[in-house]
């Protein structure tokens, strides 16, 4: 133990966790674990947002180094707490130790434990990891005047953990200080970074020696020919989707914000955990069904798209190894379907449950590959996708099964006054332009989060959402409800489209906008795009004053101008032309002009 406190200085004391296991290994990232690689490296020093923080403070205070054992079993139990994630020739990787040692940080109680690790955890939050230089899990433990643990801080990467295995690894360490764990975990001998032969196909790797479920142990599975099988279904999934997907669903007039964009919203909420419950019973679908579902109707009734697409965090630990995985097992999910409209609310929720089921079941696959579809996808229909929607259902199974009588209209407006509200502190950035949560506050309670960027979505939009989602639930329990009395219910006024907006089989565009973009791309020539036909959703055709363009050329040069311009769609067509129309000659002058070369923006 290394302590600062000598002489009564309150520094704070610093323990040693030696672990010593088997020999070093290292492999590939799993896909879940590149994913997020690939964000924080986007955010730097602001990934310290993913960071997951606990405050757990014990019934009863137990010695430092009751602690300090516990700890270490579960170090070198579980390959994860002792990884580094490195860079090398370019290329993340997981290098597991054999040998090491961590750092907890012990402060004195003063008496209120809960207090004083609340903030420990806070400030061990603070900081973005350094995966290459530290160990993705921060200790740190608050003492009593005998030197007692009271309560442990802790913190862990995202890169390491999600919810599920970091709420896995806090009830594991607490078994350990308070009594004997059900089953103890048995390290692997040597650590292995490849099975000794290749699962089956569709079958999740199993453990060397019977032991715990490690992260090299899924990289190695996804690397192996029935993990690769596995990506195809669910690449295939991803294709058919972004085939008839809309673009975007920001395609909206943008408003002008400051420099922190990204607002975020806390809802405490019994009432939104019971009244989904209920639903979920009803229908006989699931609570994150009826969440999910209400949450596209919400933004479909604003953004006016008849078709969602939605990434879905994805943790799919539908077996025993998965579940007792301590590692990030989150991948992204895709959700494109048609958004229930001339139905009731219930009906509604039962037609989004087999959508949401098949996103889930296909969303194991490599994500790089998937960026591939998404882009190939794009390029095909004349678009860059911008799938920045997401949901996340962070609680476990049957957190708020319901158990008892419905709550009535009563029960649930007394729930609803003990709602609590926060607005959290905006963002400069984000990679997510709307996102809502949902996860276990305790108590039964719902903590339901949001996170809109209020270029798109301004205003009070975010406290009208995530309020209003509490009040469709609570009020669907009582009352039929129209999926198209959403707006009214809770004071959404829908986007408002000028005249210069149009609807396309891509999402809403502006051709003005897509004129400028044809117009960029042809080197500033006078550019005009129309209509291709007198139906709505025909597509539109781009007329360019110069002869010499190439329409193929021209397309290609607008396909790579397209990222990050939601509400913008390459022409279904190109007309090259000799020279413009006069001044103020209106569209049919356009269309009557001598056509030097033709070409499609779309395959054959």
């Amino acid at each position: 133990m290394r302590d600062a406190t000598t002489g009564g200085t309150p520094d704070p004391a610093v323990l040693d966790v030696p672990f010593a296991v088997g020999e070093a290994a290292s492999g590939p990232l799993t896909w879940a674990q590149s994913v997020m690689w690939d964000a924080m490296q986007w955010f730097g020093k602001e990934a310290n947002q993913f960071n997951i923080g606990q405050p757990l403070v014990l019934a009863e205070p137990v010695g430092q180094a009751r602690l300090l054992a516990a700890l270490r079993g579960l170090v070198e139990a579980h390959q994860t707490l002792r990884t580094r994630y490195v860079a090398r020739s370019g290329q993340p990787r997981q290098e597991v130790h054999a040998s090491g040692a961590y750092d907890v940080e012990v402060v004195d109680g003063h008496g209120d434990p809960a207090r004083v690790a609340g903030e420990l955890a806070g400030r061990l939050a603070e900081t973005a990891f350094d995966h290459e230089a530290e160990w993705p899990l921060r200790v740190g433990c608050v003492v009593d005047g005998e030197r007692r643990v009271t309560a442990v801080a802790l913190v862990g990467s995202h890169l390491a953990f999600d919810g599920w295995a970091f709420n896995t690894f806090v009830d594991l360490l607490l078994a350990r200080l308070t009594g004997e764990p059900d089953q103890p975990e048995q390290p692997q001998q040597p650590d292995q970074p490849e099975p000794a032969s290749p699962p089956a196909a569709g079958q999740q790797p199993a453990s060397a020696g019977g032991g715990v479920p490690q992260a090299l142990e899924q990289a190695a599975f996804e690397g192996s020919p029935a993990g690769q099988r596995q990506s195809r279904l669910g690449l295939r999934h991803w294709e058919q989707g972004l085939s008839t997907a809309p673009a975007s669903m920001f395609d909206l007039p943008r408003a002008t914000t400051g420099d922190q964009p990204i607002e975020r919203h806390l809802l405490d909420s019994a009432a939104v955990a019971a009244a989904a419950a209920t639903l979920a019973a009803r229908t006989r679908t699931s609570f994150s069904t009826v969440l999910l579902c209400l949450t596209t109707l919400v933004l479909t009734a604003y953004n006016g798209h008849d078709t969602a697409v939605f990434k879905l965090i994805t943790g799919n630990r539908l077996d025993r190894r998965s579940r007792d995985l301590i590692a990030l097992n989150t991948l992204d999910a895709l959700l494109a379907f048609a958004v229930p409209r001339d139905v009731d609310l219930l009906t509604a929720i039962r037609q989004t449950h087999r959508p949401a089921f098949d996103a889930y079941r296909r969303a194991q696959c490599d994500p790089r590959a998937v960026r591939t579809v998404v882009e190939e996808v794009g390029r095909r229909r004349g678009v860059s996708f911008d799938l920045s929607t997401y949901f996340n259902n962070g609680h476990r199974g049957n957190d708020w099964a319901v158990t008892g009588p419905e709550p009535g209209p009563d029960r649930l407006a007394e729930l609803r006054r003990e709602s609590r509200y926060t607005r959290l502190d905006p963002l400069p950035r984000s990679d997510m332009k709307f996102m809502v949560a949902a996860s276990n506050a305790g108590g039964g309670v719902c903590r339901l989060g949001l996170l809109v960027d209020t270029t798109y979505l301004p205003g009070a939009l975010g406290e009208i959402i995530v309020r209003g989602i509490e009040t469709l639930l609570c009020d669907a329990v009582a009352d039929e409800i129209g999926v198209a009395e959403i707006p009214g219910r809770i004071g959404l006024t829908p986007a408002a489209r000028g005249a210069d907006w149009v609807r396309t089989p891509a999402g809403w565009v502006r051709p003005a906008d897509v004129a400028e973009l044809v117009r960029e791309a042809a080197g500033g020539v006078e550019v005009a795009v129309l209509p291709a036909g007198p139906a709505p959703g025909t597509g539109l055709t781009a007329y360019v004053a110069d002869a010499s363009a190439v329409p193929e050329e021209l397309h290609r040069r607008v396909l790579d101008l397209l990222p990050g311009r939601p509400g913008v769609a390459a022409p279904d067509g190109y007309v090259a032309c000799a020279a413009a129309p006069p001044a103020g000659a209106g569209p049919d002058a356009w269309r009557g002009l001598p056509v030097a070369a033709r070409g499609p923006g779309r395959p054959a």
